[in-house]
């Protein structure tokens, strides 16, 4: 885990940095990301900036100029152990497992929508198989928060921290459409000044989480957490993590997923040594011949699985996953008639004359007149097309995806 989000977690707590982003108008552009980068070397909340605008390739190498390089390559036992194992659908894979699985613990990357996409994606089966509850990290654990999330059945700029990037937002308004009972579990201590600092976190979060099966034993939950809050063994400096917590306060072995491991990075240099090893076009998980997932060396066993994520394909000037859980492109062609850079937001109509809070459905940047993008929505929906130039000049207009 890189050194500033030690800082964020054991100094912190996500709830104190609710209002990051108050409104739209808050969203930057990324040349103010990056003139304030080249200030104070913030590669971590720069990276996050830019995921929230969609500058997926900016974002992708800022945060590797601050990540730790990984080994260049797999040692012999580890290679010849990874060989033992074969691709299967990962989604496939998840479903079947959630028949017999009472908790999922799913994590991701805080600066990554491409795992915010693959969550969505599993929900509605999820909710066919009983699961009921969903619960994620970023979700204020505070009552005039979760109430004003129950009243509109829809996520707000209030509601939680990474919720303000489109595709965590999108995360949580598919969960309640699908009938999930959306809740926080964050801890609510403010700060660092209890005894036991980030370990209480992890207790913290572990306790709120058993309420659920303290009103409903029989409940079945899915966990969206970020980075190492998955790990069910001991953890240096936390004691143990929220998913080895809840197991040791429930009983409840979890179904843990690791999304961070296979998954992308900006260049060769960086990436996994296991995700170089596989070219495959579509999401997977790795079995052996007794049908136990893939979790990593074998030496360490930290969960129960990681998902691979294909390389990026661009599409319409966008990652193709964008386009992913019934969604279309959609080009404003010629409508826009402001100076560049400016940010292209998409709401849905509804939610945006309820609340100006509203999290956009899509947000893009067009840094030129002759860049083309195509907006990721969905159809037979209604939309509120905001435009604002880097001077704060705004258009503003509805189109309807047929």
């Amino acid at each position: 885990m890189k050194k500033n989000i030690w800082v964020l977690l054991a100094g912190l707590y996500f709830p104190v940095l609710i209002g990051q982003i108050s409104n739209y108008k808050s969203y930057k552009f990324s040349q103010t990301i990056l003139q304030q980068l080249s200030k104070d070397s913030s590669y971590y909340e720069a990276a996050q900036d830019l995921s929230y605008i969609g500058e997926y390739e900016k974002m992708l190498s800022i945060w590797d100029i601050d990540e730790q390089r990984p080994p260049s390559g797999l040692t012999p036992t580890q290679a010849q152990h990874f060989s033992g194992f074969r691709a299967i659908n990962a989604r496939d894979y998840i479903l079947e497992k959630a028949k017999t699985e009472q908790i999922i613990i799913i994590n991701e990357a805080h600066q990554q929508p491409y795992h915010r996409v693959f969550t969505t994606s599993l929900l509605r089966d999820l909710s066919k198989a009983g699961f009921r509850y969903f619960g994620a990290e970023t979700i204020s654990n505070y009552d005039i928060c979760l109430k004003e999330l129950e009243k509109k059945r829809y996520p707000t700029l209030k509601s939680g921290f990474y919720t303000c990037e489109p595709y965590y937002g999108n995360l949580l308004r598919e969960a309640i459409q699908e009938g999930f009972e959306v809740f926080a579990y964050e801890t609510t201590r403010m700060g660092n000044t209890d005894s036991g600092g980030i370990n209480l976190r992890e207790i913290d979060q572990a306790k709120n989480i058993k309420k659920i099966l303290d009103k409903n034993p029989g409940a079945k939950i899915i966990i969206h957490c970020g980075w190492d809050h998955i790990v069910e063994t001991p953890y240096a400096s936390w004691g143990k993590a929220m998913a080895g917590r809840l197991y040791e306060l429930t009983g409840i072995n979890p179904f843990t997923i690791d999304q961070t491991k296979l998954t992308e990075h900006s260049t060769a240099e960086f990436q996994n040594p296991y995700w170089s090893m596989v070219q495959l076009q579509n999401y997977a998980m790795f079995v052996d011949s007794t049908g136990e997932p893939f979790y990593g060396p074998p030496e360490a066993k930290n969960y129960d699985a990681r998902v691979y994520h294909p390389k990026t394909i661009w599409q319409h000037g966008r990652p193709h996953w964008v386009f992913e859980n019934n969604r279309v492109p959609y080009f404003l062609k010629k409508k826009i008639h402001l100076t560049y850079p400016c940010l292209v937001f998409a709401f849905i109509s509804k939610e945006w004359e309820e609340s100006e809070n509203a999290i956009p459905f899509d947000l893009f940047e067009l840094k030129s007149a002759s860049e083309v993008k195509a907006l990721s929505l969905k159809k037979n929906t209604k939309f509120t097309i905001i435009v604002r130039d880097i001077h704060s000049a705004e258009q503003r207009f509805n189109i309807k995806v047929d």
